[in-house]
């Protein structure tokens, strides 16, 4: 237990908060290298560093704002956390129209495992994306706290494991500056955005739409406001660094991985056979962190967890979700992950009219409503 000003924090929390915060965030898209790619590499060293910092700033904001929405409300559900962030009527829309992103991200996940799978091997991508599915859904049947204990301890581990593997490429190839400008300019790369800015944001506002059930769920958790400050700074710390080494990497080897669906998986493949092995563990687990948080999300939003109901929410998603990802993996996450950007500003413009409203009221003294003044 530690004191940070006057409020105590349980380190457990917040490597826990940390954790999730990661994993949540190095799904398939991520922990494959091609989302790094999309989002980072492809626009070239300085405007992919830039990314970063939009990326990190407006990302532990927001996500930091969700959170203590959840812990102020204590939504254990996720339930409401659109409504305490938008209100009443964007609130309720939103409510509804994000679990089908969720699901289409959802989707994604199991498409990067089949690739995955495929890739690592060669059977069939169908097989991969079943096995997943038998999987996740096991987990998100046990509940929401069995979820966070399981995502949170193996984000971290995932991070660092990625930035070994990158540390390992970029040791061995070098990075050519000159070579990776050279590709990005003369070949047709997949661009999250036509401008790096909007890119930085897109990324960072994913998070309020896809993150928003259930980080709040997750901050309902946590005992004060610096339990989750503290947890969300730290987890942007450790994926900005795995994400800079991995872009790095991507770039040393941009001529050999620039087309390649799985690119961070063909790069601990050219390292050593075992340690391809090893970071296709990883990669799984890095998919399942996504994945589980999805479903349970989509799942509590139709229904409450541990009941029949539940169950057979779950079951229906599996399903669809399964069939789904026969879609192709690059495709999938060139198209739906910058959609879900965009819907996401929408969130990000009640964040900041909310803030607006605390300094407003810090400077006049007058307390925002409270969760139970607007029952």
């Amino acid at each position: 237990m530690l004191k940070i000003g006057k409020s105590e924090v349980r380190i457990s929390m917040v490597i826990k908060i940390a954790g999730a915060f990661c994993a949540f965030l190095i799904g398939a898209g991520f922990a494959t290298g091609q989302e790094v790619m999309q989002y980072f590499t492809n626009y070239g060293i300085a405007k992919a560093i830039g990314v970063m910092v939009i990326n990190g700033a407006l990302g532990a904001w927001t996500s930091a704002a969700v959170m203590n929405l959840g812990n102020e409300s204590r939504d254990v559900q996720g339930l409401e956390c659109y409504k305490n962030l938008c209100g009443k009527y964007v609130g309720t829309v939103l409510s509804w129209f994000v679990p089908v992103f969720m699901f289409l991200t959802l989707m994604t996940m199991m498409a990067g495992f089949g690739s995955t799978f495929h890739q690592i091997f060669g059977g069939p991508e169908w097989l991969g994306s079943l096995i997943l599915v038998i999987v996740v859904t096991a987990v998100v049947l046990l509940g929401l706290a069995s979820v966070i204990d399981t995502i949170g301890f193996i984000g971290p581990a995932i991070i660092v494991v990625t930035m070994v593997m990158a540390i390992g490429v970029i040791v061995k190839h070098g990075v050519d500056f000159e070579n990776w400008n050279h590709y990005i300019t003369t070949h047709d790369v997949l661009l999250a955005s036509g401008s790096w800015v909007m890119a930085g944001i897109l990324y960072a506002l994913w998070n309020i739409v896809m993150c928003l059930p259930f980080m709040s769920a997750m901050g309902s958790k946590a005992k004060n406001r610096t339990e989750v400050i503290t947890g969300v700074i730290f987890g942007n710390v450790l994926f900005t660094a795995g994400a800079l080494f991995l872009v790095l990497a991507e770039g040393s080897q941009i001529s050999v991985v620039g087309e390649i669906a799985v690119p961070a998986l063909a790069m601990a493949q050219s390292l050593s056979p075992i340690l391809g092995i090893i970071y296709a563990v990883v990669l799984a687990l890095a998919i399942f962190t996504t994945a589980v948080p999805l479903m349970w999300s989509v799942a509590a939003r139709l229904t409450k967890e541990k009941t029949v109901k539940f169950v057979i929410a779950c079951l229906i998603i599996a399903v669809l979700g399964f069939f789904g990802s026969y879609l192709p993996f690059e495709m999938l996450v060139n198209i739906i992950t910058p959609a879900v950007g965009y819907v996401g500003l929408i969130g990000w413009l009640f964040i900041i009219w909310r803030d607006i409203k605390l300094i407003r009221g810090v400077i006049t003294r007058e307390k925002l409503p409270t969760h139970e003044d607007r029952k």
